[in-house]
């Protein structure tokens, strides 16, 4: 019984098992031979940069945010948070038509996504010195991608009145799982400039904005431009890997009223945007 059960398992190609959000590359390729009844070919050519825009968006969505100000939480702070992300896509450019699962075999399928949303967990520790560790998970919904990250913040002159706005430098690191087709590693850079100021003496309010650069570095395992059709010949191909650079500027602003966190933010880069929400307690 054990060995039916284990060979069932092995004939479940991993594209079958995917979930709607979740890249299926095998079809980012370039007809080599139209007579072969593989649809790419026997021998398909990687679109590669098909490849380098889904792994941009993708990056986009899973990669670092900020969702703070310059200031840090203090050397006994600790905070807690969860987070909503709206990362726009364009439906309409044929990587996204061509690679989500939805439309693998389905060529009339408008599954394709105008928004990616994700949800995430955060945590952060107040160190002294003015440095802060924090630490992500995110997850794509309708999906099996996430992402785990970790962050060092560092505030540039916390607690000098001379200075009218607070400036901190934070560097991220992140990498994605749950694909075995797609491979993405992030870094990211933060440089934050913000105020905070009382209202009311019980609502703290600090805006902020940053410039943002994320670093997104791609590579694919083996690809089969027909995944789950066994009685079609294999044409399998490799990405090279991309390097990809998203030049981000983010503005927001966190509202505390006691411990209650609020904090709404916007990202913006080049033919892509990305609305966040952090909602979570400040100790």
């Amino acid at each position: 019984m054990t060995a039916r059960i284990l060979a069932v398992c092995l004939c479940i190609s991993a594209p079958a098992l995917a979930l709607d959000y979740d890249p299926v590359l095998g079809g980012l390729c370039t007809v080599v031979n139209p007579s072969s009844p593989s649809p790419c070919g026997e021998t398909p050519r990687p679109d590669q940069k098909a490849f380098a825009a889904l792994a941009r968006e993708y990056g986009m969505a899973l990669g670092p945010r900020l969702m703070q100000p310059a200031e840090t939480l203090g050397v006994n702070g600790f905070a807690f948070a969860l987070q909503l992300g709206l990362t726009n896509v364009d439906e309409n450019k044929s990587h996204w038509q061509r690679a989500i699962q939805a439309n693998q075999g389905s060529p009339a399928s408008p599954e394709t996504p105008s928004t990616l949303q994700t949800l995430q967990l955060d945590l952060r520790k107040g160190l002294p010195f003015s440095v802060e560790l924090g630490a992500n998970l995110a997850w794509i919904m309708n999906s099996e991608l996430l992402s785990f990250s970790g962050s060092a913040k560092i505030a540039l002159h916390e607690g000098v009145r001379q200075f009218p706005l607070d400036g901190a430098v934070r560097v991220s690191v992140g990498r994605m799982v749950g694909s075995s087709e797609l491979e993405l590693t992030f870094v990211g850079l933060d440089v934050v400039v913000s105020h905070g100021f009382g209202v009311a003496r019980s609502l703290n309010i600090a805006p902020y904005m940053a410039y943002s650069p994320l670093f997104i570095y791609a590579a694919s395992g083996v690809v089969d431009s027909s995944p789950g059709d066994h009685q079609t010949p294999a044409g399998t191909f490799v990405f090279a890997d991309e390097d990809e650079v998203i030049h981000r500027f983010v503005f927001g602003g966190r509202f505390i009223f006691g411990a209650f966190n609020f904090t709404p933010e916007v990202a913006i880069a080049q033919a892509i945007q990305s609305y966040n929400f952090n909602v979570g307690l400040d100790f």
